[in-house]
């Protein structure tokens, strides 16, 4: 058995600031568990919106989450049930949030393992490529950890969503050169270095990553009405049994 990783991410630029946050975010699931996750998640759209189609109504944050939507109480509703849909399933949450400044200098930090490559998680991507990857790289660490202490001897599939040729080819090398290049990344035996990609239209694990990302980057942007949804997200974070200078490694976490 292994476990399938969905990651999307999430930026959000307040008017007339020029800082602004990036996040990436990861959706653990359990590969056996995926296939009941996805025809419950089907029944619950039906449900509410009368649109079961795999690839119809795709969960998307800017559609459930903004302040129209969140006038609508079928819609909140909904985003209510699916958690309780993800917890049932022992839905795993995983991010990394990076306050950016179009004039800061993004040299790789001195802690982050040299070697990582650049690459545009989205060709419309505004901040650089070494934001991105700093932010893949903490998210992959906690992942391989979450891997080595809940599934030892198991792997995490990397799924990213598909865009265009160029695009995935930089996003694959990125995620390859940095496990099997890197003395870093090479220690990391809880992740399949090789990524797959999937079109969110009909991935349900890629649109509840995009949710999750979204719920997460506008709270820690300082948008209040997602704080209730952010506490949610938080029950489902991975909490590691290792401490790292008193604190636990935790899935979610917010580089300064």
């Amino acid at each position: 058995m292994s476990i399938l990783l969905f990651v999307d991410e999430s930026r959000w630029e307040s008017p007339g600031k020029p800082d602004y946050y990036a996040t990436m975010s990861g959706i653990a699931v359990e590969e056996l568990s995926y296939v009941d996750f996805c025809r419950r998640l089907m029944k619950l759209k039906g449900r509410f919106f009368k649109r079961p189609g795999i690839d119809e109504y795709a969960l998307q944050g800017r559609a459930l989450l903004c302040n129209r939507a969140l006038t609508s109480y079928r819609k909140v509703e909904f985003v209510q049930e699916l958690f309780s849909l993800c917890r049932l399933q022992k839905v795993v949450a995983f991010s990394t949030t990076r306050k950016c400044l179009p004039s800061r200098d993004e040299r790789t930090p001195s802690e982050l393992p040299t070697a990582f490559p650049m690459a545009a998680i989205s060709p419309t991507d505004k901040y650089s490529g070494e934001v991105c990857s700093i932010l893949l790289a903490y998210l992959v660490e906690r992942v391989n950890t979450f891997m080595l202490e809940r599934h030892p001897g198991q792997v995490a599939k990397i799924i990213f969503k598909t865009e265009e040729a160029n695009h995935d080819r930089l996003l694959s090398s990125c995620l390859m050169n940095f496990i099997f290049k890197t003395s870093f990344g090479s220690g990391f035996h809880g992740i399949l270095g090789t990524p797959f990609f999937a079109p969110a239209s009909h991935s349900p694990g890629l649109q509840l990553a995009d949710l999750f990302a979204y719920i997460i980057n506008q709270h820690h942007g300082g948008r209040k009405e997602m704080r209730d949804f952010f506490e949610e997200v938080l029950t489902m974070q991975f909490i590691s049994s290792i401490e790292q200078d008193e604190f636990e490694l935790r899935g979610m976490n917010l580089i300064e």
